[in-house]
């Protein structure tokens, strides 16, 4: 197999699984960056292939290029959002979001990384639209959720994290929320994702270990964006470490919505203030803040 510094690679092999000969295709393929899910998160080069098959698109990442065994898959259907890092038109980075992690990428050119989430975005679409595999992923997804309780609670978990995710996305990447939080007497925009530090609380309280450090190198992120990276490097964390054992669903349950009536709270100030500023973007996203942690309660 070939890298493809500009494009989709037109690979076509195929494997036995049982009975059943799987048809499959190498979409694109590139040597990217990962950052490392733990300390000191150095930025890793892996070489990623995208897979399109049969039964289910994925992708797999090696330490190099013709490397037998892969040293991670990303399944396709599970993949929630696929996000650059910031609004900057020469950024290199962008991540992929799963139920229980976020890949944190960079890519060697913008032409790469646009190219990339293209066809990350094109393979998400063509299973939505491919009948069988979209059956074959909700009864998987089902029969996942239906394991355990744990594993339920943890779903739940990362789905309140992933709607975070989304709320700092709308805030990182329009200049209006940090001229708004100047306006507010704030250092930043972050200033204004007042669930982070409730959440960030909460979960230390709920997980095993939760003490954790968390830390951003200023070299890799922007002096702007460095809260926000760190709580999403909090996210991946604290997704990755264990629920306390005594921990019961209801309980989990009690907790966010009490965690989340306090985000509403602290939110009624720059819910007020937004509605004295003519700008629809401000007033859209601070309600859309408040939308979400209604949706907990």
């Amino acid at each position: 197999h070939a890298s493809s510094p500009c494009g989709p690679v037109q690979t076509t092999e195929g494997r036995w699984r049982g009975v059943f000969f799987v048809e499959m295709s190498v979409v694109i393929a590139d040597y990217y960056y990962k950052e490392s899910n733990s300390f000191p998160y150095l930025w890793q080069k892996r070489f990623f292939q995208l897979f399109k098959e049969s039964t289910g698109n994925y992708i797999l990442y090696r330490v190099k290029e013709g490397d037998g065994k892969p040293r991670g898959r990303i399944p396709i259907g599970k993949i929630l959002s696929v996000l650059t890092s910031t609004s900057k038109p020469n950024e290199l980075r962008f991540k992929i979001i799963i139920p229980n992690r976020t890949f944190y990428m960079k890519a060697q050119s913008v032409q790469m990384r646009k190219a990339w989430e293209k066809a990350i975005k094109d393979s998400i679409r063509q299973m939505e639209e491919g009948g069988i595999e979209k059956d074959m992923q909700s009864m998987m997804k089902k029969s996942i959720e239906d394991i355990s309780t744990v594993q339920t609670m943890q779903t739940f978990i990362s789905t309140v994290n992933n709607g975070m995710r989304f709320l700092n996305s709308i805030l990182s990447t329009n200049e209006h929320f940090n001229k708004f939080a100047k306006h507010m007497n704030l250092n930043s925009y972050f200033d204004l994702a007042i669930y982070a530090p409730v959440f960030e609380k909460l979960y230390r309280d709920l997980h095993v270990k939760g003490a954790f450090k968390v830390e951003v190198k200023l070299e890799n992120t922007s002096s702007l964006e460095l809260a926000k990276e760190r709580f999403e490097k909090f996210l991946m964390i604290v997704e990755s470490h264990s629920l306390l054992p005594s921990l019961t669903s209801a309980d989990l349950e009690k907790k966010v919505t009490s965690a989340a009536e306090q985000v509403l709270k602290l939110n009624v100030k720059f819910m007020n203030e937004a509605q004295k500023v003519n700008d629809k973007d401000i007033k859209d996203g601070i309600a859309l803040i408040d939308e979400f942690f209604k949706m907990l309660i």
